[in-house]
């Protein structure tokens, strides 16, 4: 499984064109810089992780069979069969394959699209791929099988053996124009109208209450441990429906992401501050250090101060 705690603090590398990328990842050969489609069997099989990078295209990938965990910019989404997701560029992304993938995922940059398009931002087309939208959707059988035709469509085009190159990149490209078309529409059907053109998502503004709720202030709004009824309240939504589409798009309820957060954090003072464990616990809003040290145990199946121990030991 992927230990985004443990990678969090290491440099993140980034790729800012396809074949360097797909040469440091999977040691795939490719000469064309803009544009490809691969089958996801050639990104490893069952136990897969590829830990966190970025890189400068743009991803549409669907996923037939298989599960796992996929983290987007620290945001952790379930995999399964019937999964379709959409990144930027320079997403932080990585993922943890559960069992084999099988689908396809499919790469290009923002050129290859602007160099062929009348518009002037033709990505703004895809809700899916403004900011701060909805990554990740699971859709129907029946919508797997339509854009799974779509995507072997366009990988049989991209590797056509006799077709002269410009040809190719050319077909290619109405080819990847019909996916995303079909893909929207998928998409907002999948989604409400307030769901996808949300400025920020419901689960990035989760996601940006856990960080910033553990960040020292002076001026500290709470001291309380948080909760989900407070964390839906701050979002000014009702507790059940934050823990429901966290469930659904995470594969975490809300109760699930806020005591790893805090067990995340937790670990973090212990390993860089000499603040004591009391302190520690009261810090992160625990009225009681035996709570805090019961908490702890509960979520690392270590005490607060055996962990700190094995740390020390690591180190030294």
């Amino acid at each position: 499984m992927l230990d985004i705690a443990a990678v969090e603090n290491q440099s993140i590398p980034y790729y800012d064109n396809l074949p360097d990328f797909l040469k440091a990842v999977k040691s795939i050969d490719t000469t064309n810089r803009c544009f490809g489609i691969f089958p996801f069997e050639q990104f490893g099989g069952p136990g897969e992780t590829i830990p966190p990078f970025r890189s400068s295209t743009y991803v549409a990938a669907l996923v037939t069979e298989g599960s796992g965990t996929i983290h987007l910019d620290g945001v952790p989404y379930q995999v399964q069969p019937g999964t379709l997701y959409f990144l930027r560029p320079w997403t932080v992304r990585a993922l943890h394959k559960q069992d084999q993938w099988h689908g396809y995922v499919l790469m290009f940059t923002a050129e290859y699209v602007t160099k062929r398009s009348v518009l002037s931002d033709p990505m703004r087309e895809y809700p899916f791929y403004r900011k701060g939208a909805q990554p990740l959707i699971h859709i129907t059988p029946e919508e797997t099988a339509e854009l799974q035709n779509q995507f072997e469509l366009v990988a049989t085009e991209s590797a056509h053996p006799t077709r002269a190159k410009a040809d190719r990149l050319e077909l290619t490209y109405h080819l990847l124009q019909a996916l995303l078309i079909k893909s929207r529409h998928i998409y907002r059907q999948t989604l409400t109208a307030i769901e996808y053109s949300q400025p920020v998502s419901l689960v990035e503004r989760f996601q940006s209450l856990l960080q910033t709720y553990y960040l020292p202030t002076a001026h500290q709004e709470t001291t309380v441990l948080l909760t989900v009824h407070e964390a839906a309240d701050r979002l000014r939504i009702h507790p059940h429906y934050l823990s429901d589409i966290l469930k659904k798009y995470t594969g975490k309820t809300a109760l699930q992401h806020i005591r790893e957060r805090t067990a995340m954090e937790a670990q973090n003072l212990l390993r860089n501050t000499e603040l004591t464990v009391a302190e520690i616990g009261y810090q992160l809003h625990f009225e009681d250090p035996s709570n805090f040290t019961k908490f702890f145990k509960s979520m690392t199946g270590l005490t607060p101060r055996s962990y700190r121990e094995q740390q020390y030991a690591l180190a030294a």
